[in-house]
């Protein structure tokens, strides 16, 4: 079908759909695309459970491929509200101001929005010529890799969807959310992910941390004040809400770093599109599903390698690999976790599903992709907490 947008117009487009801009120009979370003729970055696909806002920056023409028609909404105006712009705006001046590079920039909130304005950030960033970074902690919703993992990556170039960033370095955690002890666990290892990142990009102007909505509990405050506490972010933004009293606990308790900008975020964006629970354990699912259609059974010797917990000590406040008893393991409902296989020291190589460990025998029968090279590279076996069907189906939790 064809549509047309007017200019200073949006067209809201849920998915699944295709859209192919014919004449025109329109913005997309802030990047700007230009029809041209047998160009292929005029074309855009919107994936299920997402809702793209575009702007049309002129006058617009689509082609439009969609099973229903009620995933498009025509919006007499932009649906980046002021807020977001004029934040756009300020951050940008801090970041030319400040001396100290990089600066982080976290975004906090119970949900909201905090990916697109991500998106939004990092697109009119880059077209202002800024080297930017993406730390995803988001660990149920990942964008550059799988849920139960933690990434970060330079932003090349504008994006709207995950296949337009790659993770550069990525942990492996092995649940979807920071419960017990990876509450201390993700905080340390997204610090040393910023860390490393910033060692081999010197010239990055900004890191943007993404960060999850865990927020409306005791052990949401506990996880969101740690977190906040030793990342150490420059500039906070919040997606305030007077109704959410854990959410105040965490402000005060980030304002006492007297340098630290917390700006709130209080105007309502009534266009933005707030994903239920079910479309988020769809989204889920379709992740590992995607990744798990291309692993196959694999067959390797027991021998020599250990398997592994990783665990917070508290006292020294630091992250430790526990060594797990192979016997003890064994008796208990380990088969479908998800696991990282690793080298002796510690480098990830590709995560898996471990099916059996057959001590008798001295193998051990997994579900992955390594290669003959990478099956004799792994010494280690990082042990997970969730368990799924080779479909990607959640299937329940091996506790340790």
């Amino acid at each position: 079908m064809i549509q047309e947008i007017p200019k200073g117009n949006s067209l809201l487009v849920k998915g699944p759909t295709r859209v192919e801009l014919l004449k025109g120009q329109i913005e997309v979370f802030g990047k700007p695309i230009t029809a041209k003729k047998g160009a292929t970055d005029n074309v855009l696909i919107v994936p299920s459970a997402n809702n793209y806002p575009l702007f049309a920056v002129t006058n617009a023409k689509l082609e439009i491929f969609t099973a229903n028609k009620d995933n498009l909404e025509l919006i007499e105006e932009n649906t980046i509200i002021n807020e977001w712009i004029k934040l756009k705006d300020t951050l940008l001046k801090e970041i030319q101001k400040e001396g100290n590079k990089p600066i982080k920039i976290m975004v906090l909130g119970v949900s909201s929005g905090k990916t697109s304005i991500i998106k939004y950030l990092a697109n009119n960033f880059i077209r202002e010529g800024l080297k930017v970074g993406y730390l995803d902690s988001d660990l149920g919703q990942q964008i550059m890799h799988l849920p139960t993992t933690l990434s970060i990556g330079e932003i090349k170039d504008y994006v709207v969807s995950s296949a337009d960033i790659e993770a550069e370095e990525t942990i492996f955690i092995g649940s979807t959310y920071p419960k017990g002890s990876y509450k201390f666990i993700c905080s340390h290892f997204c610090n040393n992910l910023i860390k490393n990142y910033e060692e081999t990009h010197e010239d990055t102007d900004v890191i943007l941390i993404d960060s999850d909505g865990w927020i409306k509990t005791e052990a949401g405050i506990i996880y969101k004040n740690f977190f906040i506490d030793t990342l150490n972010p420059d500039v906070l933004l919040i997606f305030h809400d007077e109704e959410i009293e854990e959410l105040k606990e965490i402000e005060d308790n980030a304002a006492k770093v007297k340098k630290r900008k917390i700006i709130l975020l209080n105007e309502k964006n009534k266009y933005f599109y707030e994903k239920g629970k079910e479309e988020r354990r769809f989204m889920r699912q379709s992740q590992f599903a995607k990744v798990l259609e291309s692993f196959r059974k694999i067959s390797i010797p027991l021998d020599g390698i250990q398997f592994y917990k990783t665990e917070y000590d508290k006292e020294n406040d630091t992250i430790i690999e526990r060594e797990i008893n192979i016997h003890e393991l064994v008796k208990l409902p380990y088969h479908y976790v998800i696991i990282s296989l690793m080298t002796e020291d510690s480098r990830m190589i590709n995560i898996g599903l471990l099916f059996v460990i057959n001590v008798e025998k001295g193998y051990i029968l997994l579900f992955s992709d390594l290669n003959f090279k990478e099956q004799k590279l792994v010494k280690k076996i990082l042990l997970g907490s969730l368990r799924l069907s080779i479909k990607g189906n959640h299937q329940g939790y091996l506790y340790l």
